[in-house]
């Protein structure tokens, strides 16, 4: 949960998190209209396709929500190893780095689709009993805790929890402002940016593991 992690955790979710605002931005603009890492708002989008019989539109909102629930199992599983974070983390700059690298080659779309599988391995970046205790691609859930939160903190409960949450969310938004901005100007270019952010989350997490288990 945001209000139990230390306040070095709490920072590096906010930094994974606007991470994956600016990688769900660009890739919203690179695909036209769908989400690498919002699966709610794809799920809408397939339904509502389908709908109106465009099986092609509603093809590719579903073809999205695979790739990010295959990435879901892989960070499940890379959670479980000995280097938890760094293993979920690692691959998913990997993956990032693979797009920019196949979005400058010309690669296209399906370079894009990797962004979708490493925006489901970093929501395993934060487990507690095998399952997600700080969701780091969506926000609807953090923003309602905000607002119970604040309702709380009116009535004698801790006055400031709902600030953390409120925090997560702004990280996102922001995240994604950047992100949306930096593609209008720099195309797939982009996303060397958001490698570069997820980088420095995984050689934080590498580098506090190491010092912690080095003599002395």
């Amino acid at each position: 949960m945001v209000h139990t992690i230390r306040r070095r955790e709490f920072a590096l979710a906010m930094v994974v998190a606007a991470a994956s605002g600016f990688v769900d931005a660009a890739g919203f603009i690179a695909l036209g209209g769908y989400f690498v890492s919002f699966i709610s708002g794809n799920s809408t989008t397939m339904a509502a396709r389908a709908a109106y019989s465009d099986w092609q539109g509603a093809g590719r909102a579903l073809g999205l929500i695979g790739l990010f629930f295959i990435g879901v199992i892989t960070g499940s599983v890379l959670s479980r190893t000995r280097y938890k974070r760094s293993a979920v983390l690692w691959p998913a700059v990997g993956l990032v780095t693979v797009s920019a690298i196949a979005s400058d080659l010309g690669v296209g779309t399906p370079a894009i689709l990797l962004l979708a599988v490493a925006m489901g391995i970093v929501n395993s970046t934060f487990q507690r009993g095998g399952e997600v205790s700080v969701g780091l691609t969506y926000m609807t859930g953090t923003l309602v805790k905000a607002g119970q939160r604040l309702v709380d903190a009116f009535n004698g409960g801790p006055r400031w929890v709902w600030l953390r949450h409120l925090s997560l969310w702004a990280s996102l938004t922001c995240g994604a402002l950047v992100g949306g901005f930096a593609w209008a100007h720099l195309g797939s270019d982009a996303l060397w940016i958001a490698a570069g952010m997820l980088a420095v989350a995984a050689t934080t997490v590498s580098v506090s593991r190491w010092s912690r288990q080095s003599p002395g």
